[in-house]
This record gives structure tokens, C-alpha cells and sequence, in this order.
């Protein structure tokens, strides 16, 4: 007995010795956020509504997703006025195309979305929506800020 608890106090002591002075590797991030305000401009529709934010990192040569978003945020529950969004766990790249889309879930399966508004694409002036970058370095992507305009739905 007095051997295996002479074991164990030595065992103690080597694993505290050796764990002494090392600190923990903090792991670089392998995502990122991306944040903004969405302005609202005009009155919603009524009905079952629900929108979003969704990034896009490949479009067409026309600047149309050419698939899923890469991410979205939460579905709003505010639809007038300035709301605040967060879009969490984007891993690091260039992202082509933020939108603000709308849906209204009355209508039937398959309807497409409405786009509202698009990053940095302010009409008539400028017709192209911007791309940003997430890297390690900067991997918070904010002022990603978007206007909405409810005139965009076609009834």
C-alpha cells in the first residue's frame, strides 16, 4: 500500500510539474459576423410575411445568386423602420451579394422571393451591389447597411 500511494503522490507531482508555465494556444477564428441595419422605406404588406438577410458568395455575371445563400440572418420580427441584424458563424471569404429578401408565407409553395434591397446598390446612381471580405484578421464584417424598399413587391 505504501508503494502504490508513493506512486501516486509521484505521478501527481510530474503531471503538475509538466503542466506548470504552459498556457492554452488560443485557436485563430475560423468564422466571422456580419452586421448592419436594414432601413425599412414604405408600409409592409399585410399577411404572413417573413424576411431576412442572405449573403451570397457566387453569383452569375449579371450579380444573381447562382444558388443557396451561403448564410442568413433570424427572420425579422420588426418591419418598419431601422432593425439591426447579425449574421453569426460566416466562415472567411469575399461575399458577392447581400439581400434583403421578402416572402410572403400565404402564397403558394414555390413563389419566388422579393429582393427589397441589396448592399451598396442605391438606385438610380449606382446599380451594383457591393462585395466585402471576412478573414482572420478582420473577421467582423460591419455597416453591411441595406435599404428595404417595399415598392419592389409586384402584387
Amino acid at each position: 500500500m505504501r508503494y502504490f500511494i508513493l506512486f501516486v503522490s509521484i505521478i501527481f507531482v510530474i503531471f503538475a510539474i509538466s503542466s506548470c508555465g504552459e498556457e492554452e494556444e488560443e485557436m485563430p477564428p475560423t468564422s466571422g459576423t456580419v452586421s448592419g441595419t436594414v432601413t425599412f422605406i414604405g408600409t409592409p404588406p399585410e399577411g404572413n410575411i417573413e424576411i431576412q438577410v442572405f449573403i451570397f458568395s457566387v453569383v452569375d455575371e449579371k450579380g444573381r445568386p447562382t444558388g443557396p445563400p451561403d448564410r442568413h440572418s433570424d427572420p425579422f420580427t420588426q418591419f418598419t423602420g431601422q432593425v439591426q441584424y447579425t449574421i453569426s458563424g460566416v466562415p472567411f471569404g469575399t461575399y458577392k451579394l447581400a439581400a434583403v429578401g421578402y416572402e410572403n408565407k400565404d402564397n403558394p409553395p414555390g413563389m419566388p422571393e422579393t429582393v427589397l434591397g441589396m448592399y451598396g446598390f442605391k438606385p438610380p446612381d449606382d446599380m451594383t451591389p457591393d462585395s466585402f471580405t471576412i478573414i482572420e484578421d478582420q473577421p467582423d464584417a460591419t455597416g453591411i447597411d441595406i435599404v428595404a424598399n417595399y415598392s419592389a413587391i409586384t402584387q
